[in-house]
């Protein structure tokens, strides 16, 4: 799908922008479920770590095969891209590849948490590739505690 710049995003420009290095087969439909079906447990575990993220009430499985994509984005191009919404929005650039690939060091980012897994400046949080080993469920809640900290810094 294409937004309004023509950037090649997946899902609705909003709150949280997730940038990834290569897009899902979208032969079965470009809903959640259907991504799944067509991608397999790859596809299940990026998708089910973003809802784990972004959820704000009920059961985070429902979140991801109902609303997420409705309501949040994925881009695989090669800039960071405006929401076109006027609010604030985090990009979240996910694994090293899409670190270099958008141009982005750690040079001036924070660690958000103790293992340094995860680091962010402004607005732009820095992680690894969204799969089970490598986002464990404690980085989990520690990023959605950044998320929701209303005086953080925006870049």
């Amino acid at each position: 799908m294409l937004n309004e710049q023509g950037a090649t995003v997946l899902g609705r420009l909003s709150h949280i922008l997730l940038y990834l290095p290569n897009p899902p087969n979208l032969s079965n439909g470009d809903d959640a479920v259907s991504i799944i079906q067509a991608n397999g447990n790859h596809w299940r575990k990026i998708l089910s770590i973003y809802a784990k993220l972004v959820v704000k009430e009920g059961r985070w499985q429902d979140y991801r095969d109902g609303d997420l994509l409705r309501e949040q984005a994925i881009s695989f191009q090669d800039t960071l891209i405006a929401p076109n919404t006027g609010e604030y929005c985090v990009h979240w650039v996910a694994g090293k590849a899409s670190w270099e690939r958008l141009g982005i060091s750690l040079t001036g980012f924070t660690a958000l948490d103790a293992e340094e897994r995860a680091w962010y400046k402004g607005n732009i949080l820095l992680t690894p590739y969204p799969d089970y080993r490598q986002f464990p469920n404690r980085l989990i809640e520690e990023i959605r505690v950044w998320l929701a900290h209303p005086d953080r810094a925006v870049g």
